[in-house]
């Protein structure tokens, strides 16, 4: 797919990046669980124009391509239900992925991504995740809440779940599995495989 790289993690500030992994890295997944799947929503006008984004942006055209060349490589794997984020363009992504295996979908709005509040339609490059947007999400409260969605999400088993959610949430669940996400693989409508091994986490892209 092209152009997906533009939309990685890769024009954030590292520092906060490494904050919030850092914050998240206080919470952990639920014992029970050992594996799941995850995917970033299709692209959407504020992701291809790099603004911060209303709840209900919807996906771009380009997003909707995402989304079912996700689907398509996700009718190719056995896993139980989906979790997606009630936002828009989760939402929508869920959508095509529900369509073409079959697997039902339920909302989970402890998955949405961060509120961005006064900063919403503004240019989002450079982006710190430290800095708690006015009328926003604070980091802390972002990050503990986004855990708990992660974790209640998970606990829908039995069987494998498939999460739809935000670049956000991913980068959370990345610090409570202390598991090192290159920007590659933060790039949208990219399914990751989450496993768990002994006790340590790893994450492959699914293709």
């Amino acid at each position: 797919m092209t152009g997906l790289a533009d939309t990685t993690i890769a024009a954030a500030d590292p520092g906060g990046l490494r904050a919030l992994v850092a914050a998240a890295s206080a919470f952990r997944l639920h014992p029970g669980v050992d594996g799941f799947l995850f995917l970033r929503h299709g692209r959407t006008a504020g992701n291809i124009g790099r603004v911060y984004q209303h709840p209900d942006d919807p996906l771009a055209p380009e997003g909707f391509a995402d989304a079912d060349h996700a689907a398509r490589i996700l009718a190719r794997r056995d896993f139980a239900q989906i979790a997606a984020s009630d936002m828009a363009r989760a939402w929508l992504t869920s959508g095509r992925v529900a369509a073409a295996t079959g697997k039902p979908v339920v909302a989970a709005p402890g998955l949405r991504e961060r509120f961005f509040g006064d900063l919403i339609g503004t240019p989002s490059v450079g982006l710190d995740w430290r800095a708690d947007p006015p009328n926003g999400e604070t980091l802390g409260a972002f990050v503990a809440r986004a855990a708990d969605g992660v974790n209640c999400a998970l606990a829908r088993g039995p069987g494998e779940m498939l999460l739809v959610s935000h670049g956000g949430v991913l980068q959370v669940v990345a610090g409570m599995l202390d598991v090192a996400l290159a920007p590659d693989l933060t790039r949208n409508a990219l399914p990751l495989a989450f496993r768990r091994t002994g006790d340590a986490w790893m994450v492959e892209p699914l293709a």
